[in-house]
């Protein structure tokens, strides 16, 4: 099974969508809130949520339940 991380912050609507979407796969996921650490902060600002799947990362343009189902097969 893939390594799964979502990158969040709090107080965002988009980051729980897909935190419950998420849920519906039986992985394990790490998550890492951006606003604690001044690089992730810089790098994902405007695009979380992000979902890093193995090497490969998903911003949430791309995040939908038949494309987290493709990658996590």
């Amino acid at each position: 099974m893939a390594d799964v991380v979502l990158f969040s912050k709090k107080n965002c609507g988009l980051c729980d969508e897909v935190r419950e979407l998420l849920s519906l796969f039986e992985v394990s996921i790490k998550e890492l809130d951006i606003e604690k650490d001044p690089v992730l902060q810089e790098k994902y600002m405007l695009e979380i949520p992000v979902v890093k799947i193995g090497g490969e990362e998903l911003d949430y343009r791309s995040i939908d339940y038949f494309e987290l189902e493709k990658r996590l097969q």
